[in-house]
């Protein structure tokens, strides 16, 4: 009975309470300034590019729970804003998600290591709870490679 029901705390949440609970979270992301090019996603979420279009729309197509934007804090770096949070239900862990878009800029490739490498001193790791793609004009990222990692990290 629901009334019932009330008065048990469960041992295990199930699925889509823990979902719904996850999405609940408030936060405020990075913010966009007034000269920088409207994007959005397929559920009119404002991103940065056409490839984080890509990988929200990829994510949400296949049911991954995530967050565009949620701040963390990395000692030695400071408030930063990943451009992904996402939730593997079945094992209930996060990981983040970035995506490096400009791998033609040698500029944007010293930041990318300097800022990989923080991740890694916070203890965050590339296969464990660190997700990064990359792309350059020569190699665009693509819903396939997506997918591949949905399938291997978050299903």
């Amino acid at each position: 009975h629901p009334e019932r029901q009330n008065l048990i705390i469960p041992v295990y949440e199930p699925d889509d309470i823990f979902v719904t609970s996850w999405n609940a979270v408030q936060y405020e992301g990075k913010f966009f300034n007034d000269y920088l090019p409207e994007y959005f996603t397929s559920k009119g979420e404002r991103v940065r590019s056409k490839s984080e279009i890509i990988i929200a729309d990829t994510l949400e197509n296949n049911d991954v729970p995530y967050r565009y934007e949620y701040p963390l804090y990395l000692k030695g770096f400071g408030q930063i804003y990943p451009d992904f949070t996402v939730l593997n239900v079945r094992t209930r862990k996060e990981f983040v998600w970035e995506h490096f878009g400009m791998m033609d800029d040698p500029t944007y490739v010293e930041n990318t290591i300097q800022k990989i490498a923080t991740y890694e001193q916070n203890g965050f790791f590339p296969g464990e709870n660190l997700i990064l793609t990359y792309e350059s004009k020569n190699n665009p990222i693509n819903q396939k490679s997506i997918h591949l990692l949905i399938q291997e990290f978050l299903k």
